[in-house]
């Protein structure tokens, strides 16, 4: 249960660091991308043989959606065919993302070995509330994702039912949804139960950046209030400031390894997601203001949105990080330095110099992740809603 890793602190079995990726580590097992370590002969191999199938359905999502605007789907009737190609703009988007999760799956248990180590330093009672707080926050940032990804999917599930075809009308051999209700509704689960899948592999890969953005803040936080009681506890003499210094500067060089590891995994994933942004926010736009009525409307506007939090949350927390990199530099410098012996100056004037260089991401090696990429990937989707509009290329399509 979900609720296991969200628990109120007790003072007996606070969560560990490492728990703020539990509950969407369990959701990477359901996806087949669950290390094998553990288990036994036989259950390795049935485990890897679940993995090569959800690849080859990964696979063939793409393949699935261009089968259907060939052979199945009305093009003429405008909901049907942009709420198809909502959904089909993300499957290319799906199958490279689940590709590169897939390859970089061992950097997720690599980030959990880290923050065991980086957790070392949160001794007191207050340091492990703390990583409680953080571990139960990432938690529940993975069930809104969760939530917010569900919702339209439901919402189109239940009106295209009512409207009298299924949600994607995708090519489906076994069952005609022409026949009869109930083909209609078998047809229309099929495709739901599709989609929750392709979901539930959209949330691990958004909400893992996410997940492992707050974890950078919050130890960088923790460090700079560390730096913050550098020199001003009497009881200690310079020898032990100098050493916490020392498990300072090794306390960044962690936070930075931490990131190091985690770069290649995000800076691909968001490239792939910025390239695909544009054309998925587009097309809503062009249904929602050309087409769509209220309650297409509502799921239309509601899809939009869960969009966004495939790009937003994490370029914001990227900006975050940049600032906090910024106000830890300059903590270091105002701290109680002065009279120090040389040894300690020297370490200082090291550290300042290794913290200056700010943690930052680039989507694909190419721009960075902030928010104004998201403002260009919104300028772009309006202008080229624009375009099509102008261009008057659905004035003759059924509503």
């Amino acid at each position: 249960m979900i609720f296991e890793y969200i628990r109120e602190p007790d003072g007996e079995n606070l969560l560990r660091a490492r728990d703020a990726f539990k509950y969407a580590e369990d959701i990477m097992i359901y996806m087949g991308w669950g290390s094998t370590a553990g288990r036994g002969y036989i259950n390795r191999r049935l485990y890897r043989l679940y993995t090569g199938l959800v690849v080859a359905f990964t696979l063939y999502v793409p393949v699935l959606f261009v089968q259907s605007l060939m052979w199945t789907i009305d093009i003429s009737h405008a909901d049907t065919l942009f709420t198809t190609l909502e959904v089909f703009f993300n499957a290319p988007a799906y199958t490279i993302k689940s590709a590169i999760m897939l390859h970089n799956r061992w950097r997720v248990d690599k980030a959990k070995d880290l923050l065991d180590v980086m957790s070392e330093r949160c001794v007191t009672y207050e340091d492990r509330v703390k990583v409680h707080q953080l571990a139960a926050s990432c938690n529940y940032i993975t069930c809104i994702y969760r939530v917010i990804y569900t919702i339209p999917t439901s919402l189109n599930l239940f009106y295209s039912v009512s409207q009298g075809f299924p949600p994607l009308n995708l090519y489906n051999p076994f069952v005609d949804w022409h026949e009869n209700t109930l083909s209609l509704w078998i047809a229309a689960l099929c495709e739901y139960f599709l989609q929750i899948f392709a979901i539930h592999a959209f949330m691990v890969m958004d909400a893992t950046p996410l997940i492992f953005g707050l974890t950078v803040r919050s130890y960088t936080k923790w460090l700079i209030e560390r730096v913050e009681r550098l020199r001003n506890d009497p009881k200690m003499n310079e020898d032990q400031n100098y050493q916490e210094l020392v498990l300072c500067i090794k306390d960044h060089q962690l936070i930075v390894e931490y990131c190091e590891n985690m770069r290649p995994l995000i800076s691909r994933a968001l490239f792939v997601q910025y390239a695909t942004a544009s054309l998925v926010m587009a097309s809503s736009l062009v249904h929602l203001v050309t087409f769509a009525d209220l309650v297409s409307g509502i799921t239309t506007t509601i899809y939009m949105v869960s969009s966004l939090f495939q790009t937003f949350p994490f370029s914001y927390i990227c900006e975050q990080i940049v600032e906090d990199c910024e106000h830890l530099s300059m903590t270091i410098f105002h701290s109680n330095w002065i009279g120090a012996t040389g040894a300690y100056t020297s370490a200082l004037k090291y550290f300042i110099h290794r913290v200056q260089q700010p943690i930052q991401f680039l989507g694909g090696g190419v721009f960075p992740i902030c928010l104004n990429v998201n403002i260009q990937v919104a300028k772009f989707a309006f202008s080229l809603t624009t375009f099509v509009q102008q261009m008057s290329v659905f004035e003759n399509f059924d509503r």
